[in-house]
């Protein structure tokens, strides 16, 4: 260790926020903007396209109108991040408009929906956690009272009804106020920014409240929802493994085990891409709630220290979070790949000159040629028939 770091460790005015977390704050802000802004054109172009497949008529099922409130609600995080990042880069630019009074309000505003955003986001990762455990630990109960394309839609309104309502306490935790003139190494003549309240009491309670109604409970149980969808994935392959060794000696058991095969691996599939959804939300919601409920404890002299110079990393990961989806559905969901594929892809798509399509977890090939012989029509006449997606 070199004296300059044992002189540091000894300083016991040396802050772990200004020892460490300052430096790391300080590299990572130089690419922190054109990053959030790569990252914010991307979920917003992919969220859109989120939207547009999740809502097609054939792609309608609960799980997939949650996913939809989702994506629109992710877009309109990134979306809402593109105007605050552009007014951010042109504020480290020392521009006098960015640090005018009403940009200033702007911003406030902006934060403030970001956060609205970000929690109804948060709230359908723990609704479609709940709908996926129900759907899997007791399918039929499920198939009647919980997993409903109408009870997926009505629970998206109230989310969007009830989340502003439980975060308008944090709405009164900023301010608009003038700063000290060569703040930021800017020299402007009126300059401001948005500072903490001066109600300590206020502050200390928003943050007590965000941090743990809001953040670390949620976060607790959509974890104990991981575990145990992650268990029933395993107890589902095991008994599907059992089933198909007990039908290798009987015929109709084989049969019934070919057919059941496909439907069994999009669901496997589908719920293996929904647990990594729910496992990036914990993760990136986990230490936002940690950090606001020490803002909460240790108060504003923790919130300046510690939590603002983690901020801009913890806004990175959040809008990477709510960029990504779109990747996972593409490479996960064979239904949402040929939806996609559908409505995006036929100017690219090389045609398959009559040949049957095949959606895995479907019977669309043999209906193909038996609506075919059955009304001697043409294999592409035949088609408009059936629904070739499958419901997930």
């Amino acid at each position: 260790i070199s004296g300059s770091e044992l002189e540091s460790a000894d300083d016991p005015t040396c802050m772990f926020g200004d020892c460490y977390l300052k430096p790391f704050s300080d590299v990572y802000d130089q690419i922190h903007i054109p990053l959030s802004l790569t990252i914010c054109v991307f979920g917003a172009i992919s969220n859109i396209f989120n939207i547009i497949v999740l809502t097609r008529k054939r792609m309608r099922t609960p799980i997939n109108v949650l996913l939809a409130g989702l994506s629109f609600s992710q877009w309109m995080l990134a979306s809402n991040y593109l105007g605050l990042l552009t007014v951010e880069h042109y504020r480290m630019q020392c521009y006098s408009l960015p640090w005018t009074y009403p940009l200033a309000w702007y911003r406030l505003v902006n934060v403030n929906f970001n956060v609205v955003f970000h929690t109804v986001a948060f709230s359908h990762a723990l609704v479609i956690a709940v709908f996926r455990y129900g759907a899997l630990r007791w399918p039929v109960q499920a198939s009647r009272y919980l997993y409903r394309t109408e009870l997926a839609l009505i629970t998206t309104c109230v989310i969007w009804l009830i989340v502003p309502i439980i975060c308008s306490p944090i709405f009164f935790t900023s301010q608009v106020g003038e700063i000290q003139v060569d703040y930021m190494n800017c020299s402007l003549r009126v300059m401001y920014d948005l500072n903490y309240s001066q109600n300590a009491a206020l502050v200390k309670f928003v943050f007590w409240m965000f941090g743990i109604v809001v953040k670390l409970i949620p976060s607790t149980l959509l974890s104990f929802l991981l575990i145990a969808l992650i268990r029933l994935l395993h107890n589902v392959e095991r008994k599907r493994s059992k089933w198909q060794k007990r039908g290798d000696g009987c015929e109709s058991l084989k049969n019934s085990v070919i057919r059941s095969k496909r439907s069994f691996m999009s669901t496997t599939r589908k719920t293996r891409m929904l647990v990594i959804i729910l496992f990036l939300c914990v993760a990136v919601e986990l230490p936002h709630g940690a950090l606001n409920l020490c803002t909460g404890i240790y108060g504003e002299t923790f919130g300046i220290r510690i939590y603002d110079h983690l901020g801009s990393f913890m806004e990175m990961l959040t809008l990477l979070y709510s960029s990504i989806s779109f990747v996972l559905y593409c490479s996960m969901s064979n239904d949402f790949l040929h939806t996609f594929q559908s409505l995006f892809c036929t100017c690219f798509c090389a045609p398959n000159n009559g040949a049957a399509a095949y959606y895995p977890g479907s019977k669309v090939k043999s209906h193909f040629r038996y609506r075919q012989r059955q009304h001697g029509l043409p294999l592409n006449q035949a088609n408009a028939y059936i629904n070739i997606a499958p419901r997930l």
